[in-house]
């Protein structure tokens, strides 16, 4: 976020449709051999959003994983459009923000114990989730559950979870029912989750450690300001 409005200095955010290259070529310069990589924006009637740092990621998730459709989960999950070149089109669906809210500070996580992991928790959120992806209705069913004693209060947390991701993967699966292809960029356990939500939709993913994807994107950038 050093390029935000509230960082280092402002890096203006690149709309899209944008050409992967263009992220290369402007930077905003802050000294001498420092620059900040821009973000990108969509900003349309039926779309506003904006990202910063992802579009690092997209990089190099282009040239290790080539894909139409590139979802990115985390605090904010990105669902990205693009082809070989350019960059046409993303999402924001707040799914791991609403989790942590919801756990921490709402009704449905007052009072709860120490999380506990559980396969077959998240697993039943997940099925609910995909099979009822309209989520608001439900989430006061998941205090109801622990409250009635259908669901371990340790467990809540994963149950949630599934609920979530299993609704985010339904309803932008719809969104993005045209996509051939699809690469995960995330870190070991939430590429394991989505994969789940994934295969459960009958849908093949390729998946790209995050980590990975960052050094490739940065290298080439670098490569940029090089030549």
């Amino acid at each position: 976020m050093v390029g935000s409005n509230v960082g280092w200095k402002v890096a203006p955010y690149l709309p899209v449709p944008a050409h992967f290259s263009a992220i290369g070529e402007q930077l905003t310069s802050v000294s001498d051999n420092v620059w900040i990589i821009p973000g990108l924006c969509v900003s349309r009637d039926d779309n506003h959003n904006v990202m910063r740092g992802e579009e690092t990621q997209l990089l190099g998730a282009r040239t290790l994983s080539p894909s139409s459709v590139y979802v990115m989960p985390g605090t904010h999950c990105k669902w990205v459009q693009a082809d070989a070149q350019q960059i046409h089109d993303f999402r924001t669906v707040m799914t791991g923000e609403l989790h942590h809210l919801l756990l921490q500070h709402s009704l449905v996580g007052a009072g709860l114990p120490e999380q506990q992991a559980s396969s077959d928790a998240f697993a039943a959120g997940l099925d609910r989730g995909i099979h009822s992806p309209a989520v608001l209705p439900q989430l006061f069913e998941v205090r109801a559950s622990h409250v009635l004693g259908h669901l371990p209060r340790e467990q809540v947390s994963e149950f949630l979870s599934g609920l979530l991701i299993g609704a985010e993967v339904a309803s932008m699966c719809e969104q993005f029912a045209g996509s051939q292809s699809i690469t995960l960029v995330a870190g070991a356990s939430l590429t394991s989750r989505y994969q789940q939500a994934f295969h459960a939709m009958g849908r093949d993913v390729s998946a790209v450690p995050g980590d990975t994807a960052f050094q490739a994107g940065i290298r080439s950038i670098a490569h940029a300001v090089a030549n």
